[in-house]
């Protein structure tokens, strides 16, 4: 357990002590609401490096004997006291972490800012904590900048859905905001992965009755584009399948008939738009194509893969394969001028290309 005491007797001396009564050793008074608190410069100092600028020479705090702190509650600094001084340290558990971590950051105390992020980690992540208390908790995180913490409130609620989420009096509209984009963000990673998976086993899966592509697929997205364009093949003509993005590169599909030395394709490609920077950009592309079989019989398909072909970001096609457009509509994999196409593809995380 998180920062357990661990004997009784250290128990009793940590509850007895009373910062409200003042010793011999305390040279500072806090105001906080009507109570005053008793505490020693030296040792505040010690623990945070804020109190140390505040007794330092160039504020005012330096030469008080009693130093307001409006706004803030009486109970919880109280609290603080006890979790930071080093005989009275209290563990940091479900009644106290709420009131400790917004103080303890404030004063920047990181001992104690990473004893409150650890415990509400394990709470958290554990399903100990109710989604009224997730949702606040994320909006203490928001408005502190722990984004570690953000992060495992954004997972817990990840399968609730958005309109069940109700604030619980800490969030304003900006933190509401953050808190459904956070979610959002979440799921879109869990649906990444879970196409990547599918992805990655129809790359390796032999659907055609070839090698299955043994290559490494780690550390890559996968994706895929379904398509299914009405061609005229009697000209020159090409369809392009609506985008998917990957890595922030923004993929299509374009099916094209073209003639070369008087024979007729139709090829099928791939085409990669990558963001605007200032760093020439490339990433590797492991792809299988496959065409759908159009006919009645049984279900069967031409398919095609390639093998780490490289995108860079100023070549229009990158990747494709093409097909003897005769032999596809007598096999029916052309019916009534339509065509079904499947490109599946796995990307490896962009890197800047030499110049």
């Amino acid at each position: 357990m998180i920062n357990q005491i661990e004997s009784g007797e250290e128990d009793d001396e940590m509850k007895s002590y009373d910062f409200t009564m003042k010793t011999w050793r305390d040279d500072v008074t806090f105001l906080v609401e009507d109570q005053r608190f008793y505490a020693t410069k030296a040792i505040l100092a010690i623990a945070s490096p804020v109190f140390e600028a505040m007794f330092g020479t160039n504020f005012k705090e330096s030469e008080e004997k009693e130093i307001p702190l409006p706004g803030k509650k009486s109970e919880d600094f109280n609290e603080f006291l006890h979790c930071m001084y080093p005989n009275t340290q209290k563990k940091i558990g479900a009644d106290n972490v709420y009131k400790i971590l917004p103080l303890a950051d404030e004063y920047n105390v990181k001992s104690l800012v990473k004893k409150c992020q650890r415990y509400l980690g394990f709470r958290l992540t554990n399903e100990r904590a109710s989604i009224k208390e997730v949702v606040h908790c994320h909006g203490l995180a928001t408005k502190h900048n722990f984004q570690g913490l953000r992060d495992v409130c954004a997972s817990r609620l990840s399968d609730i859905g958005l309109k069940e989420i109700q604030p619980t009096g800490l969030e304003d509209t900006r933190t509401l905001l953050e808190l459904h984009k956070d979610i959002l963000k979440k799921q879109g990673e869990l649906l990444d992965s879970a196409r990547t998976e599918l992805v990655k086993i129809y790359m390796q899966k032999d659907l055609t009755q070839e090698t299955a592509s043994a290559h490494d697929l780690s550390s890559s997205k996968g994706a895929m584009i379904a398509f299914s364009p009405c061609l005229d093949l009697t000209k020159e003509d090409f369809k392009r399948s609506k985008p998917v993005s990957v890595w922030d590169i923004t993929f299509d599909v374009v099916v094209k008939v073209f003639k070369r030395d008087n024979v007729d394709y139709l090829s099928v490609l791939l085409s990669s738009t990558f963001p605007e920077t200032e760093a020439s950009l490339a990433c590797i592309i492991d792809a299988k194509y496959q065409l759908r079989y159009m006919g009645e019989e049984n279900f069967q398909h031409k398919c095609k893969t390639f093998k780490e072909k490289e995108f860079p970001e100023n070549s229009k096609f990158s990747h494709g394969y093409r097909f003897k457009l005769q032999e596809l509509i007598e096999d029916d994999y052309i019916v009534e001028n339509k065509i079904y196409c499947v490109v599946y593809f796995m990307v490896k995380k962009p890197f800047v290309k030499d110049q």
